[in-house]
């Protein structure tokens, strides 16, 4: 069963998120549809019949999916739809650099889509929705009070994450709120890492998602929380934590195998610096403070091994 978010934007619009595999591999019922591509105009496209449309008893094919699987939209009830992939882009090389001091810096790349713009952060997405609201103080109570301070938004409920880099917007991310097993967008784009930075501080705990990297602010006070959205690292968020110049990282992932490949590939890339891992056996960051806090723990128990910042 395909898995859809309906989304409705302020103007109307309605736009639905799903993975574009699935969809058409049910429709033409076979992963292979790839000969099914119909050149239109300037570009090939996917013709299909739009499941909503289908239900309301309508039987035109009026659904056109882009050739490259990003986008589509049906002629009949006007739905764009958007697809969603999950995993994180690994092909992008950080360039050469020439010894350690040569290093010049995140070569940054700024959301740039032309449907999910940095402007729509500011001037489409709710800076309050209750439904929205209430699922963050759901996962626990500290989101009362950060929701505001790390900048969180909303659209038509869901909530919007941005990413800032030395302050500035230059990605963000919809956490879906519901039933749907589709939990997260992230806009087309080279994606950046995850910081909540902490100026003078040049310890890093690596974690997976946003909400670890939350919880590992809370629990890890001396370091800089550092969210891969994933169970690895791509060259180009290596580019971010290696311009903090850090004398210690931690990485903290839910199973020790994924935290000891990640931080080979740190390694990999910065070997100056003492690198460890916290082991976990399937808890999550954020699970890990959350029984803590159930059972009175203390919860700023990531201590630095080496006091080094400056």
């Amino acid at each position: 069963m395909i898995d859809y978010k309906e989304v409705k934007k302020k103007d109307g619009t309605v736009i639905v998120f799903c993975r574009f595999h699935d969809l058409l591999t049910e429709f033409y019922g076979t992963e292979n549809y790839e000969g099914n591509l119909v050149h239109t105009g300037d570009h090939d496209e996917y013709i299909i019949q739009c499941p909503f449309c289908e239900k309301e008893g309508h039987t035109k094919h009026k659904l056109y999916i882009t050739g490259d699987l990003s986008v589509g939209f049906c002629f009949v009830c006007n739905r764009r739809f958007i697809n969603i992939k999950d995993e994180v882009d690994v092909s992008y090389t950080i360039p050469s650099f020439k010894g350690f001091w040569g290093y010049q810096g995140v070569d940054l790349v700024k959301l740039n889509d032309p449907v999910w713009t940095l402007d729509r952060y500011y001037n489409e997405f709710d800076d309050y929705d209750e439904r929205g609201y209430n699922y963050l103080i759901s996962r626990h109570g500290f989101m009362k009070d950060l929701y505001k301070i790390l900048g969180f938004k909303f659209m038509d409920g869901n909530v919007v994450i941005p990413f800032l880099y030395h302050g500035e917007l230059i990605y963000y991310q919809i956490r879906f709120i519901g039933n749907s097993k589709i939990r997260y967008f992230f806009p087309p784009s080279k994606k950046p890492v995850y910081l909540i930075d902490r100026p003078g501080i040049r310890k890093i705990i690596v974690c997976e998602g946003v909400f670890d990297a939350i919880a590992c602010m809370i629990m890890a006070p001396e370091f800089i929380p550092c969210a891969v959205l994933g169970s690895s690292v791509s060259d180009y968020q290596l580019e971010f934590i290696r311009e903090y110049i850090p004398d210690e990282i931690i990485v903290y992932m839910d199973e020790t195998d994924i935290s000891k490949r990640i931080a080979n590939k740190i390694k990999s890339v910065i070997d100056y610096c003492p690198i460890r891992i916290i082991q976990s056996d399937g808890e999550d960051p954020e699970e890990c403070m959350k029984r803590k806090l159930k059972c009175g723990s203390n919860l700023q128990w990531i201590k630095a091994k080496y006091n080094n910042n400056v």
